[in-house]
């Protein structure tokens, strides 16, 4: 496999290059810029968990990781090998703030192993390099000079300088003034020739005054002058400057030491630190595009969940079709047909782009569930490759790479053909095409690959191995839409958009004719097949959307009928325990009568008053009992104690047949439906249906539950176009809890397209959220970046 050839033809360049920028230094980018497939699976999935901590770091609120200040130092540190060599300060700097990076990456990885253990398990490589790091802050400052309190005898050594220069240039002040009464000063000016204060003077007056030339104006009408009277100040700035220059160049020799003495751990530190900010760049690049980390087979098996060209997500962003595509271990071969422009390249190159993203452990852009295979080798002919040094034809270059791709011995390949067998007479081509396909399924290749010819189209129909593929056409428009269709071919439309460029229409028919009624019928059959697929997908959506409402409203429905019944069964424990104590009190009321009896002898006035205790104690049991048999309802709060005011939010309430406790979440207007929240259930209920939270006693009515299959409670929708994200995420945090509480699988959220940012945060929000189990573009076709489809966790 020629890699870089495949590179180009994919365009992986240009991702790669994208992916280098994201870096932080010139260290990283270097790394990233001689990226290739990794040849085993354990290293890429090794790069890719450690790729999806780091993303899910930059996702935190505070976004950050401190690898900024990293530097490329290898040329310093290869010099600081030398022993004995002096750096410069701003050599030392640079070193400096790369070994603080290090110290900070450990310590912020360290607070957070335990939900980052991949990114700390790196980080315990890191030495700390505290005491050079000190070092070099104490004696340079941060423009790379030696601060003038680096020692004590630099200190000392820059104090007389600046007390002497300033000395000196008091009294060339005053002989300046003096010379220029005189006449003699060419320029009022205090001027610095060879290291030394000098005064210009005119070439005729130097004789007038006394002093030693330092150097002469090219017209030789000016010397520059140091005063006699200065010569032995000057001297002894000199000798002070010598000093100072040696005193930093002590300062400097011993810095370097310290880096020297260190080299064995800062190298393998500057390695570690290279390592994370190839990391830094992958992660970065998966928050950017929205990307996931595909599940790696190697079993040839391809599963992309709305999957993206990178290079088209960075251009147009929303406007992006996502591609949908399956490849099980049954299908090898994929032919995929369709008009021109209708995305057929662009969709062989998006499967070859995603699949090497992968195999070097990069995140891919698209949807949670995407499954990619771990491909020994990958082949790709897409584009024009004739060539005038070689003298090949197109045909000639095109045999060339068709032979390559055969020729790998390697079962677990991918092979991308774009416009097979063109170029040449079309059945020879088509024959060759059939052939060469054949091989590469019969050698378990997975093979994808674009064609015009319906013979191809044809050979790959009902074929074991091969599966057709096509492009989506809009034929009320006559455009492409650009969306994928598994197993169905599709037609070239070329008489349609002939039509709409404006071609004759009697050319057209002429052509018509001329193709032949056999051939145009079959290219009518394959666009009212396509037409009739797309009518029925539209019909399958719906009765999903149904199907989901009508599973949430069973679950409500057999909510509250447990509910219910819980409250039942609390009544009858209750009566149940109301009618033992009536029975024990007759019980007691027998013994009392029978014992009277005996005592008094059986007077009448003591039998009398007996059984009317007795009669009294039966009237009470059979009451209660009569009250049980039809106590088949549920209590529910007397009549009476209704809300006597409108309901607010945040309220308690109580709702019409149960005892429970409820809070008001949502009221639609005055005197109109209120939704209140009774445990983990949420109702939409009549305002009526409200009582006060106060009651106390209950009497046995009839409570009637309602539900209606064909209200809808929520709307399937949530709509937060042209809203600020502080105010739309709480709206859709409700929305959320709405549709799970209903038992939906899915939810829509409609966030609109423009400028992306309110999408992000909407995504950003869904990451995070307990209810919500993945998400993915809505629409249709799951192709609309206006809107997400949300699935729920149940």
């Amino acid at each position: 496999m020629n890699w870089e050839f495949v590179s180009k033809a994919l365009e992986f360049n240009r991702v790669r290059d994208i992916l280098a920028g994201l870096a932080s230094s010139p260290l990283g980018r270097e790394r990233i810029l001689v990226l290739a497939p990794l040849p085993e699976v354990e290293p890429v999935l090794r790069v890719s968990r450690r790729t999806s901590e780091m993303a899910e770091l930059l996702r935190e609120p505070s976004g950050g990781f401190p690898i900024w200040g990293l530097q490329d130092i290898r040329e310093e540190l290869k010099r600081a090998t030398i022993e004995g060599a002096v750096l410069e300060g701003e050599e030392l700097l640079r070193i400096a703030d790369t070994l603080s990076v290090a110290k900070a990456i450990r310590d912020f990885v360290a607070k957070r192993r335990e939900k980052y253990p991949l990114l700390h398990g790196i980080a315990q490589g890191l030495s700390t390099f505290t005491d050079i790091e000190s070092s070099i802050a104490r004696a340079i400052d941060k423009d790379g000079e030696v601060r003038n309190d680096a020692t004590a005898e630099l200190k000392q050594i820059r104090q007389a300088m600046a007390k002497e220069n300033e000395h000196l240039h008091e009294r060339l002040s005053s002989i300046l003034l003096d010379w220029t009464a005189k006449g003699v000063v060419q320029e009022a000016v205090i001027a610095l020739k060879g290291g030394r204060l000098v005064i210009p003077v005119k070439e005729a007056a130097r004789h007038r005054v006394r002093g030693l030339i330092s150097d002469q104006s090219a017209s030789g009408a000016t010397v520059f002058l140091e005063p006699a009277e200065t010569l032995e100040i000057s001297n002894r700035v000199r000798q002070l400057e010598i000093e100072e220059k040696k005193e930093v160049h002590r300062i400097l020799r011993a810095l370097t030491g310290l880096v020297h003495e260190r080299l064995s751990d800062i190298w393998p530190t500057l390695e570690i630190l290279t390592d994370f900010d190839e990391i830094y760049a992958r992660g970065r690049l998966s928050v950017r595009w929205g990307c996931v980390a595909p599940t790696i087979n190697l079993k040839g098996e391809l599963k992309i969940i709305s999957g993206h060209h990178p290079l088209l997500l960075e251009r147009i962003q929303d406007e992006a079709v996502p591609l949908n595509l399956e490849i099980t271990p049954a299908t090898r071969t994929l032919v995929i047909s369709g008009p021109n422009a209708g995305g057929k390249t662009v969709t062989l190159k998006t499967v070859g782009l995603l699949s090497v993203m992968a195999s070097m452990g990069l995140h891919v852009p698209a949807a949670p569930g995407t499954e990619l295979a771990h491909f020994d080798a990958v082949f790709a002919d897409i584009g024009d490759a004739q060539s005038i040094e070689s003298d090949l034809s197109t045909f000639t270059a095109h045999l060339g790479k068709l032979r390559e791709m055969v020729a790998e011995p390697s079962r677990r390949k991918l092979v991308l053909i774009d416009e097979i067998g063109s170029s040449t007479d079309p059945a020879l081509g088509a024959a060759l095409a059939e052939a060469i396909l054949e091989e590469l399924t019969n050698q378990g290749a997975v093979t994808l690959c674009t064609t015009h010819q319906g013979a191809l189209k044809a050979f790959a129909h009902g074929r074991s191995g091969f599966q057709n593929g096509s492009m989506a056409f809009d034929v009320m428009t006559l455009k492409p839409t650009y969306q994928f269709r598994m197993g169905v071919p599709g037609s070239s439309y070329a008489m349609e958009i002939a039509g709409r460029v404006g071609l004759p229409s009697k050319l057209i028919e002429r052509a018509k004719i001329l193709l032949g009624d056999e051939r145009v019928g079959l290219e009518e059959l394959v666009a009212e097949l396509s037409q009739k697929i797309e009518s029925y997908e539209k019909l399958r959506r719906k009765s999903d959307i149904k199907a989901t409402e009508f599973e949430g409203l069973q679950k409500l429905y057999a909510e509250r009928v447990s509910e219910l019944r819980k409250i039942e069964r609390e009544h009858k424990k209750k009566a149940i325990a109301r009618a033992e104590a009536i029975l024990e009190k007759a019980n007691a009321e027998f013994e009392k009568a029978i014992r009277e009896i005996k005592e008094g002898q059986a007077e009448r006035q003591v039998i009398k008053s007996a059984h009317e205790r007795i009669e009294k104690a039966k009237k009470e049991v059979d009451s209660e009992k009569a009250k049980l048999s039809r106590d088949e309802v549920v209590p529910v709060p007397e009549k009476e104690k209704t809300l006597d005011h409108e309901p607010k939010l945040g309220e308690t309430v109580r709702v019409a047949g149960f005892e429970l406790p409820a809070r008001v979440v949502a009221v639609q207007g005055a005197k109109g439906r209120v939704q209140v929240e009774m445990g983990s259930i949420k109702l939409w209920i009549r305002r009526d249906d409200l009582r006060a939270p106060s009651g106390k006693g209950l009497k046995p009515i009839e409570a009637r539950v309602k539900i209606e299959l064909t209200e809808r409670d929520v709307p399937h929708e949530l709509d937060l176009r042209g809203q600020y994200a502080e105010d739309a995420l709480p709206l859709l945090d409700q929305y959320l809890l709405d549709c799970y509480t209903r038992g939906w699988k899915f939810a829509t959220v409609i966030h609109g397209k423009g400028t992306g940012a309110l999408r992000t945060k909407v995504r950003e929000f869904l990451d995070n959220h307990p209810l919500v189990q993945g998400y993915t573009d809505g629409g249709p076709n799951r192709n609309d970046f206006g809107s997400t489809l949300v699935e729920l966790a149940h």
